[in-house]
């Protein structure tokens, strides 16, 4: 069975992101399905009609975001009816509940150009929009390839994310369901603090010991992102305790090779990872910010509860204001400059004391693109500790852009942090 992806708007060819594609690429990945086709296409009618004439003929399931909405460019359903030799019809209850969509805004008449949202395929079924005007539609129907009749389907999404996702977990995904057979679990772990080629040879003995096994199908695959590498596996079979039994062994073999580099699985992230442990430990935080601007402080208050472990943060991007508000000695800055390990340490010891948190951690470095030297390159940056009964800092160089610097700076220093909780000591 083959399941295509069509993408329609004209901003997708300019650059703009097509988060769609990946949502709907794992979604189908958790329930043991894939796609087999992903096509971005503009809002040009001889265009779409081209890719959905060979998408009809080659695919058993078609699955088309965009184009739903009330301007002269949103053309999937008419282009969809046309080659598919299909009428269009208004739907009353659909333009009802655009009435009331309106209504609920205090607007009283619905816009002219809002009722063409309202035209369905003839045959079609009318997908609810909770959170839009524009309704999605399921169509099963035949279409003629190589001489033979055959049976498809056809989903059309809004383009939004946000109405097509739920409309895609609550219609889309229950239908493809019945089509995956057997039991598919998947996991990932997340790993920090070792290259993507580190990682990859250090599993290797543990992928192929998987791989050579006779119970089920193991699947791997790596992801690397802002210095976070993702291992992901899914096992498949028969029997849920086998395929169960399966996981638990494989996540042991990566712990063995990996060690305390996983900090966590599926959608941990190291903010959240930190924050469980804070509230295990008892223990609160607070940081002191140069280079990173405050995004450290970002991190860890995205998190829903931090407000149990986290203190205060402050962004002493200046000199001026690391003496005035950390009390970092003059003579320091003077002496070894704002970016470097003895002025690391007055900041965790300024922002230790000044929070009465239990830790403290503060950051100071070379972001880039300028300002690097030959002793002091783009990159290098300096993070420091204190508690009430020491103070220290690490020293780091980081490669990338101004934003990868910053990011891995981010991740760095929530890894210190998570590494201090669980007792074990960051590497200089």
């Amino acid at each position: 069975m083959k399941i295509e992806l069509i993408c329609t708007g004209s901003e997708l060819l300019a650059g703009k992101l097509n988060t769609n594609a990946a949502y709907i690429g794992s979604r189908l990945f958790n329930i043991g399905l894939e796609l087999s086709c992903i096509t971005d296409i503009g809002d040009k009618k001889q265009d779409l009609a081209k890719h959905f004439n060979i998408a009809f003929s080659r695919s058993n399931i078609i699955v088309v975001t965009g184009g739903l909405g009330p301007t002269f460019d949103d053309i999937t359903v008419e282009t969809a009816a046309e080659c598919l030799r299909l009428p269009i019809y208004s739907d009353e209850k659909v333009l009802k509940s655009i009435q009331e969509y309106f209504a609920k805004k205090s607007i009283s008449k619905i816009p002219k150009i809002n009722e063409r949202q309202a035209n369905i395929l003839s045959g079609a079924k009318v997908l609810e929009n909770r959170l839009g005007t524009a309704p999605g539609q399921m169509l099963h129907f035949e279409f003629k390839s190589d001489g033979k009749k055959c049976r498809k389907t056809l989903f059309l999404l809004p383009g939004p994310p946000r109405e097509m996702k739920p409309m895609f977990e609550e219609n889309v995904e229950p239908f493809l369901k019945s089509y995956s057979s057997g039991i598919r679990k998947n996991v990932s772990l997340r790993v920090f603090g070792l290259s993507e080629s580190a990682i990859a040879e250090a599993i290797k003995p543990v992928i192929e010991e998987a791989k050579f096994g006779d119970s089920q199908t193991v699947e791997f695959g790596i992801l690397a992102s802002d210095s976070i590498v993702d291992i992901k596996f899914a096992v498949s079979g028969s029997d849920e305790f086998v395929v169960d039994s399966s996981i638990k062994n494989l996540n042991l073999r990566f712990g063995e090779v990996l060690k305390d580099n996983i900090f966590g699985y599926n959608d941990d992230s190291l903010a959240s990872v930190v924050g469980k442990l804070l509230i295990q430990k008892r223990k609160t935080i607070s940081f002191a910010e140069s280079c990173t601007g405050g995004k450290i402080a970002s991190a860890i208050t995205d998190i829903a509860g931090s407000s149990l472990y986290f203190k205060s943060s402050v962004v002493t991007y200046s000199n001026e204001s690391k003496l005035k508000i950390l009390g970092v000695k003059e003579e320091t800055l003077k002496k070894f400059g704002a970016v470097s390990e003895e002025t690391a340490k007055e900041m965790a010891r300024g922002i230790l004391n000044l929070s009465g948190s239990d830790y403290a951690f503060s950051v100071t470095g070379i972001a880039g693109p300028g300002g690097g030297s030959k002793d002091k390159p783009v990159g290098l940056v300096y993070v420091g500790f204190a508690n009430n009964k020491k103070a220290e800092s690490f020293k780091f160089n980081f490669v990338g852009t101004r934003k990868d610097i910053r990011d891995k700076t981010v991740n760095t220093v929530l890894d210190c942090l998570r590494k201090k909780l669980i007792e074990k000591q960051p590497k200089k």
